[in-house]
């Protein structure tokens, strides 16, 4: 079942890439103070900090999703491809990993946490969007990377607590298995969402250099 549910969210969001960049037109920039705000934040690709800062958190970005990439190779790869469980190395260099994507995501959520924040008209958009109304392209470029930056940094947690408890044999068989299910779905999840994030991140980069 989970074999079958990671082929197709994974389809589906591949494609759902591709067909938005195909389709999806080139706006311009909102004259509402985005453009006042376009050097700001490029993620991984540059920002305004003193250099050595700068290099840092490129540095910590790079890695977690380096770290992140691994962990869902070494995860998801033999469950994929062959139906079987992570064991033997494959098992130690994921477990050995964890860590490391761990103290990442903490490092990136805290240096780029600030810039992620949903301004005021951020949260205006957002309220049109749950009341159905009409959006401009433009209006909407900075709302979808802010919103999978969160949703990526929440799901990190459970990602993350599910591998720490299950090593304590506190909650028994059944508890176990539980948690096992939840770091599976909630690993899938983060994986597809830091994939809309750097779509989002990589278009806005193209549209708005």
């Amino acid at each position: 079942m989970f074999q079958t549910i990671t082929w197709v969210s994974l389809s589906l969001v591949l494609t759902g890439i591709v067909v938005h960049w195909l389709v999806s037109p080139h706006p311009r920039l909102a004259k509402d103070g985005t453009e006042n705000e376009r050097g700001r934040f490029r993620w991984c690709f540059c920002c305004d900090d003193r250099v050595g800062l700068a290099r840092l958190k490129r540095f910590g970005c790079a890695l977690a999703l380096a770290s992140l990439l691994l962990l869902f190779v070494s995860g998801f790869a033999g469950r994929l491809l062959f139906g079987e469980q992570i064991h033997g190395y494959t098992l130690m260099l994921h477990v050995g990993l964890a860590p490391v994507f761990v103290i990442c995501v903490g490092f990136v959520v805290i240096t780029w946490g600030q810039q992620c924040l949903l301004n005021k008209n951020d949260r205006e958009r957002l309220t049109s969007l749950f009341c159905l109304k009409k959006q401009e392209v433009a209006g909407t470029s900075d709302l979808g990377w802010k919103l999978t930056f969160w949703l990526a940094a929440f799901l990190a947690v459970p990602v993350s607590l599910s591998m720490v408890l299950g090593m304590f044999p506190i909650f028994g068989t059944h508890g176990q298995e539980m948690l096992h299910c939840l770091h599976q779905y909630t690993a899938l999840a983060l994986t597809l969402t830091v994939l809309i994030h750097l779509h989002l991140l990589i278009r806005r980069k193209v549209l708005y250099p």
